[in-house]
């Protein structure tokens, strides 16, 4: 009697551990609590600059920029930085070489704002036949940033957090070349999608473990221009996504984000920011601030 009342105890337990185990994240969209700025926490702010990316990601005491947004919004990217106390970053990291990305990242490296490393997908030929990459990779030089080409299976760190980088290079287009990051903090994900293209996207879907494209939160690819592919979106399974355009100018995108359920946020209306401790979410939104 006594063996089989630790048997079922034992299940008990088992049962409480796996249910907990499992326990799905929250996401509140509302600033988080004050207690808990004595946590360790991922931050993403996704900065307004209408259609294109512009990200802060903050973990562990570093922090990188990943791409900087087109030109219009050079200064007030300055600004916002410099008012968060930042001048030096781990990474500038650039997902490809079009202006609505690598700009804002040029235009810091000439205001005197300097990194660890300068990270992008390109060879070195790159430099002499894109205008946009390789003034940014001069700039990089001019400013004693390192550069260093990364690809498909590498990882990097911030604080505690992990990226994992994917790439399809066998294909044609700078779009569908682009760099997407699986960043993981604790039990919390993004999912970051750069401008990939349907083809990308089907590629990913068919290569990758569905447990690495599966994401709390997906930046949707090329600012929802176009919908995301619906057997990606299945495998991502997102709770949450932000698309970096103004919410008016992607009809399609925001029904079929409407249609799956999935709550959406458009940096293009005002800076978008995420916080998580490794489980919860707080998303919030300055509407119509940078």
């Amino acid at each position: 009697m006594r063996t089989g009342r630790l048997l079922t105890a034992a299940l008990l337990m088992l049962l409480i551990l796996s249910l907990c185990a499992c326990a799905a994240a929250e996401i509140y969209l509302s600033e988080p609590p004050a207690d808990w700025a004595d946590k360790d926490l991922f931050k993403l702010t996704v900065f307004d600059v209408n259609e294109g990316d512009a990200m802060l990601l903050e973990c562990g005491g570093e922090a990188m920029m990943m791409d900087g947004g087109p030109n219009p919004f050079r200064e007030d990217l300055k600004n916002a930085l410099e008012s968060r106390g930042y001048t030096h970053f781990k990474y500038f990291f650039s997902t490809h070489y079009h202006d609505d990305h690598i700009n804002g990242l040029y235009h810091l490296m000439t205001y005197g704002f300097t990194a660890d490393e300068f990270l992008h997908s390109y060879n070195p030929i790159t430099v002499n036949l894109d205008e946009l990459h390789g003034r940014a990779i001069r700039q990089a030089d001019r400013n004693g940033i390192p550069n260093r080409k990364i690809d498909e299976g590498d990882v990097l760190t911030l604080g505690s957090a992990t990226l994992n980088i994917h790439r399809y290079g066998e294909i044609n287009n700078a779009n569908g070349r682009s760099l997407t990051v699986k960043l993981t903090f604790g039990q919390s994900s993004v999912l970051f999608c750069a401008d990939i293209i349907g083809r990308t996207q089907e590629y990913f879907t068919a290569t990758l473990p569905a447990e690495e494209l599966k994401a709390d939160v997906l930046k949707v690819p090329h600012h929802g221009i176009t919908p995301v592919n619906e057997d990606f979106l299945t495998v991502v399974d997102p709770a949450f996504s932000i698309v970096t355009n103004r919410e008016k100018d992607v009809p399609k995108t925001k029904n079929q984000m409407e249609h799956r359920g999935i709550p959406t946020l458009y940096s293009g209306g005002g800076t978008v920011y995420c916080v998580t401790d490794g489980m919860d979410w707080y998303m919030w939104q300055t509407e119509g601030v940078f």
